[in-house]
């Protein structure tokens, strides 16, 4: 079985060239292994994957390709001091038929019409309002761009909009904060304790494995807190009505 992959390391205009090599992947907790070889040749990449194993998840596949190649790219880029990123863009299966990868989460792009701002809302009243905002709208574009360290950057943009209710008196501490975040948008521990259980192993370093359903669960979350802190920024820092928002918990 040969997949055929292809994408391009931005900026292109850099130029970067990676003579082929071939490596192998096992991906043991998705349930597939295989050898890839890969190149680079005017900032285009390519990547010939053969294996034995069938019925592989072309998404999962998909991201541990383009980890492969970003580790490539990323000691190119420590070697000469420069800094690239990576995007497989499209594959061609054994079958010849050719996917074209989108840049968004199918769960989450369907589910669009529920944000509760428009986009103008966001970068005239949000934007402004809250300095911590910011860096957790960079969190959310890498969740989604890095499937492997999802957990990471979605425990961080909550994290991020938490510095909010960080007062003196907490003294580094940062549980009371925690409490004032899910007080005023009214979020049970129990909705953010999967982000956390995800997020540990990886801002410590380890690579854990991800199913598709738990990434997606874990963003699906994410949105829903910074959905609310929205909410609350957009209309003056009022903590969230009970009758109009129920409290997000697991079920």
């Amino acid at each position: 079985m040969t997949y055929i992959f292809t994408g391009k390391v931005m900026p292109e205009r850099a130029n970067v060239n990676i003579d082929a090599m071939i490596v192998k992947i096992k991906a043991v907790d998705a349930g597939f292994s295989g050898e890839a070889v890969v190149s680079v040749s005017c900032s285009q990449i390519s990547v010939k994957f053969d294996t034995t194993d069938i019925n592989i998840s072309l998404s999962t596949l998909k991201n541990y390709v383009e980890d492969l190649v970003r580790v490539l790219v990323d000691a190119y880029g420590y070697l000469s001091g420069r800094g690239y990123d990576v995007e497989v863009t499209s594959v061609i299966d054994p079958n010849g038929k050719q996917t074209v990868f989108g840049v968004g989460i199918e769960e989450l792009e369907k589910a669009k019409n529920e944000r509760p701002l428009s986009f103008q809302d966001i970068v005239l009243s949000v934007i402004p309002k809250s300095p911590h905002f910011r860096p957790a709208l960079g969190d959310l574009r890498e969740a989604i761009r890095s499937p492997s360290d999802t957990g990471f950057f979605c425990y961080r943009a909550v994290e991020c909009v938490r510095q909010h209710f960080v007062i003196n008196e907490d003294n580094n501490q940062s549980e009371p904060s925690w409490k004032r975040l899910r007080d005023t948008l009214r979020i049970d521990r129990s909705w953010i304790s999967p982000l956390e259980r995800f997020s540990v192993p990886q801002r410590h370093g380890a690579s854990s494995y991800m199913s598709k359903e738990d990434r997606v669960l874990l963003m699906q979350r994410t949105w829903k807190v910074i959905d609310r802190f929205c909410v609350y920024v957009n209309r003056g820092f009022k903590q969230l009505p009970e009758d109009e928002f129920g409290i997000l918990k697991e079920v």
